[in-house]
């Protein structure tokens, strides 16, 4: 394998070597070539050497003296994503209909992905090769799934076919200076209880390279035919949860957690640099914090257009939407009101917003004349287009021409046709 070239960037060296899009980098500094994390690691030297691959098939050297007098510019083509080799029994992907975008039936377990973007991955795909690149690289942190330490059960429910033991692996990472963070997705019946206990005794034993232990409950569809019987968390185990995890160092868990076993989300303190916030652990916190610190200039901006803001949410967040609702109230009189949607497509027992299709808010969502609709933006992806694939600019003409979309952490937001 070798790294393709998608573009060359104007002013660099690769534009001075006259390197092209569709070229393949095989190595640097005899360095073989195969994702953009190895591009990046060895280009990083003063002196480079460069073997291409060039259109017509053949190969050439190229040397670059003080590469720090401008940059390489060879961007990789798009990465060809590492897939999973488990068949976990708890898998939200095989819970999905089809027709959705085809990027959500994706089941990467990459380790460039975990490093660069805070993916988590399983391990059970890596070669002893991987692990040298990863200590050589130092891919840290790493994100990594454990769900439980007890190696039987690992297997039961990852459902792979080969030798792996969980803690081993993490102790050689540990003992070779890679830091990570872990998770523990708890399935009643399997890894909850005794088990989730042990877990979590055996990642606390670990050294200071295991930075952090988040716990998030199974998360279930109404698509399971042919799957495994499975079920949620109760309210009553939500809190034997927190009872457990509280006698361990740097565990924490997710907001959904909390919410359903009654009790109130932490205080920042307890989220420390909020490691896993993308894991559903501390966003509400967050959220809270931001809008404390936001919450003037946004009264100020929203004074100055007449409709009444309609804060579109899922059942999990309502009560805490409702919060900022109140607050909203209190200095602008009946100026906004909160909108949960039952998520319908999925199934009620998922409640997240980011999750939420246009085709439930549709159904749901009745706005008055005077009323004018708010997303927060995680019910969209990067590109703007909710799961079911209708941009936010779509729904704002839908929804007659306006709507506002606020950053799901309340870090800035934007007025739709106003």
């Amino acid at each position: 394998m070798a790294l393709r070239i998608k573009e060359v960037a104007e002013g660099s060296w690769a534009e001075s070597l006259g390197l092209v899009p569709g070229e393949r980098v095989l190595s640097i500094n005899g360095h073989r070539i195969i994702d953009f994390i190895d591009l990046k690691y060895y280009s990083g030297d003063e002196k480079l050497q460069l073997e291409i691959e060039r259109l017509d098939g053949s190969l050439q050297v190229f040397k670059v003296q003080d590469s720090w007098e401008k940059p390489l510019g060879i961007i990789a083509d798009d990465h060809f994503c590492r897939q999973c080799v488990n068949d976990c029994i708890f898998c939200f992907i095989d819970q999905m209909p089809s027709g959705l975008r085809e990027t959500l039936y994706i089941k990467d377990d990459d380790t460039c992905f975990s490093f660069y973007y805070g993916n988590f991955i399983t391990l059970t795909n890596l070669t002893d090769r991987d692990y040298r690149k990863i200590i050589e690289q130092n891919l840290s942190p790493l994100y990594i799934s454990v769900h439980t330490t007890n190696p039987v059960l690992h297997q039961e429910m990852l459902r792979y076919d080969r030798e792996f033991n969980i803690m081993e692996k993490l102790r050689f990472l540990d003992k070779n200076d890679i830091s990570f963070h872990t998770q523990i997705v708890v399935v009643p019946g399997y890894n909850d209880g005794v088990e989730l206990e042990r877990s979590l005794a055996d990642l606390d034993s670990l050294g200071y390279n295991c930075l952090s232990i988040g716990i998030v409950p199974v998360g279930l569809t109404k698509y399971r035919e042919g799957l495994k019987e499975l079920r949620v968390i109760t309210a009553e185990e939500s809190g034997q949860i927190l009872a457990a995890t509280s006698r361990y160092r740097r565990t924490r868990c997710s907001d959904e957690i909390y919410i359903k076993a009654g009790v109130d989300i932490p205080d920042a303190e307890y989220y420390e640099d909020f490691e896993q916030l993308e894991n559903g652990i501390g966003m509400i916190r967050m959220l809270l914090m931001n809008w404390a610190e936001e919450k003037k200039v946004f009264i100020a901006d929203i004074r100055e257009i007449e409709p009444t803001l309609v804060f579109v949410t899922g059942l999990l967040a309502e009560e805490y939407i409702g919060k900022i609702v109140a607050e909203i109230n209190a200095e602008l009189p009946g100026k906004a009101r909160v909108q949960s949607i039952l998520n319908d497509y999925f199934g009620a027992d998922v409640t997240v917003a980011g999750l939420l299709t246009w085709s439930d808010i549709e159904k749901q969502l009745i706005l008055g004349d005077d009323e004018v609709a708010v997303f927060a933006s995680n019910s969209f992806n990067s590109e703007r287009f909710t799961i079911d694939g209708v941009s936010a600019e779509q729904i704002a003409g839908k929804l007659g021409g306006r709507m506002i979309l606020i950053d799901e952490q309340f870090q800035g937001w934007e007025f739709l046709g106003f």
